[in-house]
């Protein structure tokens, strides 16, 4: 299968192209002295970008964002940290004070909207930024060792072994973004409860970025087939049948569907079918209701009635009244009508996931 570049992917990379370039900018630059303490300083930088990696429900933009300006600020820092002296104040401590404000961002996140805490995936949530919270902690264990190591020894042995320490956080934060593990619960209980959560629909958050790509691929396909085929005005029209024409699983067109229009797959379907009535409509007023109600693909006059209220908040009925008022009755009735775009590009129709 192709690779799917999506934001995620790109943040978790992130931390190692900007640990390239500082050290490639540092070997050009030919620092000399203080290799070991410079690589400390590079793995700890690598280590906040890596700290900022979205977890379920966070906004990855915020992360971006926070990727952009402290990257630029190291490579800044970098050019200026000629000598080993200037390690601690342009390196260290702004480490130190990113670890803390992104510690005091975590728990503001958490804590400012209680309802979130009681949210069905609250527990796995809370699972995952306690875990951040934990390598953070820890993060910040080793800068303040490291900044003790630099006062208090000049021996490069204590310093290679906190380069070690720190080249292992990096390891660990690197699978832990990678695989989606928390690193605390245990590999097994991680995905037994992952797996409950995106069975019961409360968990769509979890689902892979590639899983996301798939989704994503299908509701292209399905919205190609509801566009060209109109199969929703056929009244026994059913998620089987659609399974069938597209040759795509039902579970991944029913998340789809979920996903990108907030709605189960009986509501797309009349949602669509709403559209299409509001189309034949303005093309001609003079319909009746009923009429509507089975050229839409209805099985009855009630249904069509409550789904029309529900996705476009008044009666069929009232827009019909509306729209006699301001169009004379047409002579033919029969009205070719085109539904609005999709907002999401179609793929080609000879796509398979």
């Amino acid at each position: 299968m192709k690779r799917i570049i999506t934001v995620h992917l790109v943040l978790r990379f992130a931390p190692l192209v900007l640990l390239a370039l500082l050290i490639l900018s540092s070997e050009a630059l030919d620092y000399g002295k203080g290799r070991a303490m410079r690589l400390c300083c590079y793995f700890l930088a690598a280590a906040v970008i890596y700290l900022a990696y979205p977890l379920s429900r966070e906004d990855a933009v915020h992360s971006v964002r926070f990727c952009v300006v402290s990257g630029v600020y190291y490579l800044v820092a970098n050019i200026f940290a000629t000598r080993a002296d200037l390690y601690e104040p342009l390196f260290i401590l702004p480490t130190a004070i990113l670890v803390v404000l992104l510690i005091a961002n975590f728990l503001y996140v958490k804590y400012k909207d209680p309802a979130s805490l009681f949210r069905k995936d609250a527990q796995w949530c809370s699972a995952e930024e306690d875990s951040r919270v934990f390598f953070s902690l820890i993060t910040l264990l080793l800068v303040l060792s490291l900044v003790f190591i630099s006062h208090t020894t000049s021996s490069k042995v204590p310093i290679y072994c906190m380069m070690a320490a720190i080249v292992s956080l990096d390891v660990v934060l690197h699978c832990r973004a990678y695989t989606g593990r928390t690193m605390i619960l245990g590999h097994k209980k991680e995905k037994r409860i992952q797996n409950i959560m995106i069975a019961s629909g409360h968990g769509s958050s979890l689902v892979s970025e590639v899983e996301t790509g798939i989704l994503e691929k299908s509701y292209r396909r399905v919205e190609q087939l509801m566009k060209e085929k109109k199969p929703y005005l056929s009244d026994k029209f059913t998620l089987e049948e659609m399974s069938d024409i597209l040759k795509i699983n039902k579970v991944y067109i029913s998340r789809a569907v979920n996903k990108f229009t907030g709605k189960n797959f009986r509501q797309y379907v009349n949602w669509h079918r709403v559209l299409y009535a509001a189309q034949l409509m303005k093309a001609d007023p003079w319909l009746k209701v009923i009429e509507l109600a089975f050229m839409s693909g209805f099985h009855s006059q009630v249904t069509f009635n409550l789904s029309f209220r529900m996705f476009l908040d008044e009666a069929p009925s009232d827009m019909l009244v509306r729209l006699r008022l301001s169009k004379p009755r047409p002579s033919i009735s029969k009205i070719e009508v085109k539904l609005p775009s999709s907002t999401i590009p179609l793929s080609s129709p000879d796509e398979r996931i």
